[in-house]
């Protein structure tokens, strides 16, 4: 669950920071930058904003030119392990954070929206390395672009760590019973 917990706080956190941001998108036009969790949504799925978010309906199995058109731009959070060390530090978490944009330009500078915005979040996050007061941002920060590109789709992708506590060990001294961190002795 704190893993879950950092990807929540890190959407909410980029949501913000990404409001008014409209970059290219199919069709000419400009449109908003989403932030999506962990995947994109299914190839041919429809998206309705319900109170909690996105609600998906998938009605078709191939990644199509709908697609393009409804999911790019946008920033997409991926949790990638969770890892206790022995003693210090505390739990660390790795986090990605990919940036996708659409430019169907002849001339394939679409990368540079991506660039940008990873500009933009390392900024923010090098800036206030605490989220929610129960992650901290960990040097060194690393954000790069995709040698190969899938013109007219655009990757940036950014590696992060995040500190936080972890549990402390329990130690059954009088071999009683501790279900739900509670001694029933």
């Amino acid at each position: 669950m704190i893993a879950l917990d950092l990807q929540d706080a890190l959407a909410t956190r980029l949501k913000t920071l990404i409001e008014g941001w409209n970059l290219p998108a199919k069709g000419g036009g400009v449109k908003p930058v989403r932030v999506f969790k962990q995947f994109l949504p299914l190839p041919g799925a429809t998206q309705e904003e319900g109170p909690e978010g996105p609600i998906i309906f998938d009605n078709a199995l191939a990644y199509g030119e709908e697609d393009l058109e409804r999911n790019f731009p946008c920033l997409l959070l991926k949790v990638d392990e969770v890892e206790d060390g022995a003693e210090d530090p505390p739990c660390r978490i790795s986090a990605r954070i990919l940036a996708g944009v659409y430019d169907d330009s002849s001339d394939c500078q679409g990368y540079r929206d991506g660039m940008n915005l990873m500009e933009a979040v390392r900024l923010d996050l090098l800036q206030g390395r605490f989220l929610e007061m129960k992650f901290r941002l960990v040097p060194p920060l690393k954000w790069y672009v995709f040698d190969e590109q899938p013109w007219p789709v655009f990757f940036a992708g950014m590696d992060t760590k995040w500190e936080t506590g972890r549990p402390a060990e329990r130690i059954d001294w009088k071999g009683g019973d501790y279900r739900n961190g509670y001694y029933k002795g």
